[in-house]
């Protein structure tokens, strides 16, 4: 088969040569042989095909056949054939690729949340594509950024992510009018002496900061709960810890005595006079200082003075055991300035650490201290 476009008939019928004299003066007829008296086989180009057959069958000719040749008619006649396939083909890889996304998000649980925010933190920090997500990511992901949330689980089901949230209560929804008695320190409880309300705790617990010591109400005789203003006094060891490093070798900044002042005089926040002379200095610090040069509000002269002090960094050395009793005593101190307020001081201790030419004093004093926030008493 060639790769010419045309169309060849093969007709029979009565007065053939007039018919195809009229029909060539409007379209172009080649190849044309008169197999018999009735009978003519003619080509014409494939695009005139229709029209060559609307006007045979208007003449009464019977067309014995029909054939057509070229790469017009293979390309139409793979586009009649398999069009549909890879129509339906096209189809499968679409459904399947947009089967593994997520298009929709549902959201549950919300009251103080806004649910467009959840879903734009979604879906500007997960993919789309559900063989990505990992649910467990972004359960974390979601109690991270939303301090609200106190628990919340993920599944997707089909192409929807279904997020349930549960939103942490507030206070006066979990208690009611009276907030319980929380922790102010980290410690041991020591002692008890409760007044009112249901301790949550008791002698001997361990607690941190934030927890809930007393419960601001009380469970009468038939069961009922009865709303009380906590009070309590709770005393516990409490923990202070100071620190000191020591460095075996360490570059320290030295004054070297040189010295360069630069001065400026302002009048209403405008410069009227500057003196800045060049520093040659390869390394120095600064200290600032602002003076009034006139006792007038009405006259507002100032002189800012800026001192530049040349320094020079040298490496010193010392030997811990040197100046071991001023490292814990500066350790002690630090936990000293913590302990502040602390009711009595019950034990001491510290304990040093050696690593690659550093040692730290850590210090601890142990304090009784009454703890209970707004409820102390």
């Amino acid at each position: 088969m060639g790769l010419k476009n045309k169309t060849t008939f093969c007709v029979e019928g009565l007065n053939q040569e007039k018919v195809l004299n009229k029909i060539s003066k409007e379209i172009f007829l080649f190849d044309i042989n008169r197999i018999s008296k009735e009978k003519t086989i003619f080509s014409c180009a494939y695009s005139d095909r229709k029209k060559v057959e609307k006007c045979l069958k208007s003449n009464n000719f019977n067309i014995v056949f029909i054939k057509n040749e070229g790469f017009f008619y293979i390309f139409s006649k793979f586009l009649t054939n398999y069009g549909l396939i890879f129509a339906i083909l096209i189809f499968f890889i679409f459904y399947f690729t947009q089967s593994n996304l997520i298009l929709q998000y549902d959201i549950s649980g919300e009251s103080v949340l806004q649910e467009k925010e959840v879903v734009s933190f979604l879906k500007e920090n997960l993919s789309r594509n559900k063989k990505e997500i990992d649910l467990q990511e972004a359960e974390n992901a979601l109690r991270t950024n939303f301090d609200e949330i106190s628990f919340v689980s993920c599944i997707i089901k089909g192409q929807t992510l279904i997020v349930n949230i549960k939103e942490k209560l507030l206070p006066n929804e979990i208690y009611g009018e009276f907030e319980p008695i929380l922790s102010t320190k980290n410690g041991k409880i020591k002692s008890i002496d409760l007044v009112s309300g249901t301790l949550n705790v008791k002698t001997g617990d361990f607690v941190k900061e934030g927890d809930v010591l007393v419960l601001p109400y009380v469970i009468d005789a038939s069961g009922e709960i009865k709303e009380v203003e906590p009070k309590a006094t709770i005393v516990a060891e409490v923990y202070y810890e100071g620190v000191a490093e020591h460095y075996q070798s360490k570059v320290e900044r030295i004054r070297t005595g040189r010295v360069v002042e630069k001065n400026s005089i302002t009048l209403f926040g405008l410069e009227i006079y500057s003196y800045e002379p060049d520093i040659q200095f390869e390394k120095y610090e600064s200290e600032e200082e602002e003076v009034e040069l006139v006792d007038n509000l009405l006259l507002p002269l100032k002189m800012k003075k800026t001192i530049c002090y040349e320094v020079e960094e040298v490496l010193v050395e010392t030997d811990f055991e040197n100046v071991k009793e001023k490292f814990i005593e500066d350790a002690k101190q630090n936990a000293l300035s913590k302990s502040e307020g602390c009711d009595k001081i019950i034990e001491e201790f510290y304990t040093l650490r050696h690593l690659c030419g550093m040692t730290t004093v850590n210090y601890c004093i142990v304090a009784e201290q009454q703890i209970g926030g707004n409820n102390d008493n």
